[in-house]
Parts: C-alpha cells; sequence; structure tokens
C-alpha cells in the first residue's frame, strides 16, 4: 500500500482520539465533542479510494486529492473554532483540544502531500 492512504487512516485515527478526548475532558456532557468522528469518516473514504490508485487510476486520484484537500479545510475550521472559543470565554480544554486538532490537521495535510506518489508512480 502507498504511504498517503496510511497517514489519511493516521489522521483519522487522530480526529477520532481527539474527538473522545475532548468529550471526556468535558464530564461526557459536551455531544458536539464528538463532531471531529464525522470529519474522520470522509478520510478514512478518501484512504481506501487512494489505496486503490493502482487498480483504479480514477479513484485512487480521487482519493488523494480530495484526502489532500480535506485536512486543509480541517485545519481551518478548526483553527477557526478554537480562536472563537478563545476569544468567547470558552472553556479551556474545549480551546486546547480545538487548536491541537487544528494544527495536528496541518502537519497532516503536509505529510500527505509529502508522501503522495510521484508522477510516475501515478501514471501521468
Amino acid at each position: 500500500m502507498l504511504n498517503s492512504p496510511k497517514w489519511m487512516f493516521a489522521f483519522a485515527g487522530f480526529l477520532v482520539l481527539g474527538a473522545l478526548v475532548t468529550f471526556a475532558l468535558s464530564g461526557f456532557a459536551a455531544m458536539t465533542a464528538l463532531i471531529p468522528i464525522g470529519l474522520a469518516v470522509p478520510m478514512v473514504i478518501c484512504g481506501v479510494l487512494a489505496a486503490m490508485l493502482e487498480k483504479n487510476k480514477v479513484a485512487g486520484m480521487i482519493g488523494i486529492h480530495v484526502g489532500l484537500v480535506l485536512p486543509l479545510l480541517y485545519a481551518l475550521m478548526l483553527g477557526h473554532r478554537a480562536w472563537a472559543a478563545w476569544d468567547g470565554g470558552g472553556p479551556a480544554y474545549q480551546v486546547t483540544m480545538l487548536a491541537v486538532m487544528a494544527v495536528g490537521s496541518a502537519v497532516a495535510f503536509v505529510v500527505i502531500l509529502q508522501t503522495r506518489p510521484k508522477p510516475e508512480a501515478r501514471g501521468a
């Protein structure tokens, strides 16, 4: 398997872990803390599609490119939510976990970008 899908799966796991930690820190009261689990689902789908690159080029390319865009969008969205929570006096655990997940999303974007298949490996 290519490295990019592995990192997409790892990033999805990171989002799930972040959601569960945030939910636990809220005293299992903030159901919205579980939203990043929903964000992990498209990353798993992209990882599956990207892993199919050698068998189905179109599906693989869709998985790789969408899997590149999503962490960048998640970084912007989670960073915006962290800033809004900090500015609005939200709980420290919420601000911290949103910021950690935003930075993790930016790191995931860079890692997936660096590990994507080279043009000759993807038949370009």
